[in-house]
């Protein structure tokens, strides 16, 4: 082999006032392909998951390196020199913060109105307002029942129609009751589910924190990690309203009403210290969902804490109350043996779930007003007139709970299309466009070929030089 002479290492070398050598070409040629590379591989790594779901597009910066290291054939830069090739600054996902908070906050509406809008489609079915199984319904039969009676207070298949009548009446307090409770169960198990759901994506996001720390500290992103972190905030937001701090060294941090569920890789958990009440940890801090937000979770505790409450408290107060008026007019009548004084409806069980008839034969319903006076049935038509102030409650109640249904209904409709176009928009920035990524390809392959070109160049200028 032959050494190159100092001629040759002149005509390789670069006067010092010169930006540029041979040598420098070769580096900036070989810094380009690495380059390239690096965004040739992100522009794989989007088309390849273009339909992953939670998948971030990827994308690859790159700036200028200022500077021309000295080396063997390579004098020290001079003040004019311009660069030594490009440089990777970053590989990173491409998201919106902004849209990604304003999408969690819709999704956190819309969870909670569709649940509140499930839970109360039930209520509002155990109900049964247009059934004739319904409240209302039978109201109007017992009450229709009493007015056929004083119209024929002697025919006694009347007598006995009025006491099934009754206790249809009985009977669908005493099933709407029972339904009641078991909604209320069946919100109670969905919350103790919810709970356990948040407080599992509560640790994984802890878990995934300390991931992509110790990814971070050894020098390469855990990119995918990243976009696991975000989907499992999106489910914590349907659950609850959750607000996200990023952090590049500690991570997401997470919090509920200004209470703080995860700070790196700590969480607290929710607690359940009874089955209506959901808390921060031990901290004694109840989660209060306030009226129409709050996620699942605030859904479900507004329908145990509120909806249901109020719901049961005016069906016990519409049976107190037809206990109580049936029976002060009954007490007042006369049955076919002569007897007054007594009630009609047990006057101990005046709640929804307790009511029952105390009459307990045909006979013994009070309907005259007198003893010796049969064409008297002033009490049978004061009771059946009792359907004009005690049926529109029962009617009140259902409509109370049918406009709630509307409402919730409106606002999961409305929430829901706002979720839809935020995370639209929030997709038009994290989304992958296969057609925009092919572009890309494409202008990164021509980018290739011309710096090859160079290198190219630079091996036949070199080869003249070493053959002269």
């Amino acid at each position: 082999l032959l050494l190159p002479s100092r001629r040759t290492i002149a005509l390789l070398s670069t006067p010092s006032d010169s930006p540029v050598s041979l040598n420098s070409l070769f580096e900036i040629s070989q810094r380009s392909f690495r380059a390239l590379n690096a965004k040739m591989n992100a522009t794989g790594q989007n088309i390849a998951n273009a339909n992953t779901e939670g998948y971030s597009r990827r994308r690859t910066t790159l700036a200028a390196q200022n500077t021309v290291s000295p080396g063997l054939y390579t004098p020290p830069s001079t003040p004019n020199a311009p660069g030594s090739g490009p440089r990777v600054t970053a590989y990173e996902r491409m998201r919106d913060r902004m849209l990604d908070e304003a999408a969690a906050e819709a999704q956190t509406g819309q969870g909670g109105a569709r649940e509140e809008a499930r839970l109360l489609s039930v209520l509002e079915g155990a109900l049964a307002p247009d059934t004739d199984s319904g409240l209302s319904a039978s109201l109007e039969d017992f009450f229709g029942g009493l007015n056929d009676l004083a119209n024929a207070p002697t025919d006694q298949g009347v007598r006995s129609t009025v006491l099934s009548k009754a206790d249809g009446l009985t009977d669908a307090f005493n099933r709407l009751d029972q339904r009641l409770g078991s909604l209320r169960t069946d919100t109670e198990s969905a919350l103790a589910s919810s709970v356990d759901k948040a407080n599992g994506l509560l640790d994984d996001v802890a878990a995934l924190n300390k991931k992509i720390s110790e990814a971070r500290a050894g020098g390469t992103p855990d990119l995918a990690a990243k976009d696991q972190r975000d989907r499992l905030v999106s489910k914590l937001s349907s659950l609850m309203p959750v607000e996200v701090q990023p952090d590049a060294e500690a991570g997401y941090t997470l919090s509920v009403d200004g209470m703080q569920v995860v700070q790196g890789t700590e969480t607290t958990r929710l607690q359940q210290p009874d089955s209506t009440t959901v808390e921060f940890g031990k901290s004694g801090v109840a989660f209060a969902p306030g009226d129409t937000n709050g996620g699942e979770l605030g859904a479900q505790l507004r329908t145990l804490n509120e909806t249901l409450p109020e719901v049961q408290a005016r069906l016990d107060g519409l049976a107190e109350d037809v206990v109580t008026e049936v029976n002060a007019l009954h007490e007042t009548g006369f049955d076919q043996n002569g007897n007054t004084g007594t009630p009609f409806f047990d006057p101990t069980k005046t709640t929804a779930g307790s009511m029952e008839r105390a009459v307990d034969a045909p006979e013994a319903i009070a309907a005259y007003g007198a003893a010796d006076a049969p064409g008297n049935t002033a009490p049978a038509q004061q009771m059946a007139a009792l359907s004009e102030s005690l049926t529109p409650k029962a009617i009140d109640l259902s409509a109370s709970v049918g406009s709630k249904v509307q409402q919730a209904a409106a606002r999961e409709e409305a929430q829901a299309a706002t979720a839809a176009h935020l995370q639209s928009m929030a997709e038009g920035v994290s989304g992958v466009s296969l057609d925009e990524e092919m572009s890309t390809l494409i202008e990164q392959q021509q980018q290739f070929a011309a710096s090859a070109r160079v290198l190219s160049t630079a091996q036949e200028i070199t080869s003249t030089l070493l053959s002269m």
